[in-house]
């Protein structure tokens, strides 16, 4: 079957669930991923016999399209602050969201390294970190907590090569993807096994800098969400009871007081419905310097927490 038949069959047959536009533009994924083409190649192209597995390949990926399985899930991959990241269904799909999160806090980071130097350690004091302060440290130790597919951890050793890179996570099989991202691209993360909201195996580490994405949706939004998500995303690494829907935030505090360096700073994905309750746990814990940043949309998405 030629480029430009399989083409327009597989947009045919997404055209009653996805619109027009989205219906070609999986179609043109499928067929760059499982043909091995650009775009540019498969529009120059459009005659070109593809052979018959690569034809099955991408008929069972519109199936599954379909079925409203996720297209990074088909092919396996995405692309994450520029850096090619593997999927699997045992870990969740990095957001956008996420991608402003991990250029914040990489921002926030050359500035205190920047900065740094500069600094009197005996007036960075904080209510309730006890660990000195390393601000003229030039290689800032930074941990992900709940790391998932590795994704912010891989994008924050790339983009701060200075940087020791730690993460962890309480699901073996996102280890395991994570080990593999970090392997793909070619940088050092060391990765652990740490369960955040029953604080084992025991933690000896003590870092500069902690991120998170934590699990933060309540389970009365799932209405609000669609059907690719609800049907083949982990549901450990996305809800919360609505009961206690800022369990992991609390888990982060009660971490950050006894690891984190005095000085260091704390940047999390949130909840965009939560922004002020989020504020207000951290403030009652003991933190003073809690500032809300909106995303792209406008809505409450991410925290930094200074000590």
């Amino acid at each position: 079957m030629t480029v430009a038949t399989l083409h327009r069959q597989s947009v045919r047959q997404l055209l009653p669930l996805y619109t027009a536009g989205e219906a070609q533009a999986l179609s043109y994924a499928l067929l760059s991923h499982f043909a091995g083409l650009s775009r540019t190649q498969l529009y120059a192209a459009p005659g070109t016999e593809l052979p018959d597995a690569v034809t099955s390949l991408i008929q069972a990926g519109v199936t599954a399209l379909l079925d409203h399985k996720p297209l990074q899930y088909i092919t396996g991959e995405t692309l994450f602050c520029g850096f090619p990241i593997t999927l699997t269904e045992a870990v969740l799909i990095p957001r956008p969201e996420t991608e402003e999160l991990v250029r914040w806090t990489v921002s926030q980071i050359r500035l205190t390294l920047e900065r740094g130097t500069d600094d009197d350690p005996t007036t960075k004091t904080a209510t309730i970190v006890v660990l000195p302060s390393r601000s003229r440290e030039r290689r800032p130790r930074i941990l992900d907590l709940c790391t998932g597919s590795g994704c912010i951890a891989v994008a924050i050793a790339g983009m701060l090569p200075s940087a020791t890179v730690h993460a962890c996570d309480n699901s073996p099989a996102a280890l395991e993807i994570a080990q593999q991202n970090a392997v793909r691209n070619n940088v050092n993360v060391h990765y652990f096994p740490y369960d955040l909201l029953t604080a084992s195996p025991a933690f000896d580490r003590y870092v500069d800098h902690i991120i998170c994405n934590p699990p933060y949706v309540r389970h009365s939004e799932k209405t609000q969400m669609s059907p690719n998500v609800l049907r083949y995303e982990p549901p450990e690494a996305l809800f919360v009871d609505d009961s206690d829907p800022l369990l992991f935030y609390r888990a982060i505090a009660r971490f950050a007081t006894h690891y984190l360096h005095a000085g260091g700073k704390i940047f999390i994905e949130i909840n965009e419905a939560l922004g002020r309750e989020t504020k207000a746990l951290f403030h009652a814990s003991g933190f003073p310097d809690v500032e809300i940043r909106k995303d792209i949309n406008g809505k409450e998405r991410m925290l930094m927490i200074q000590t």
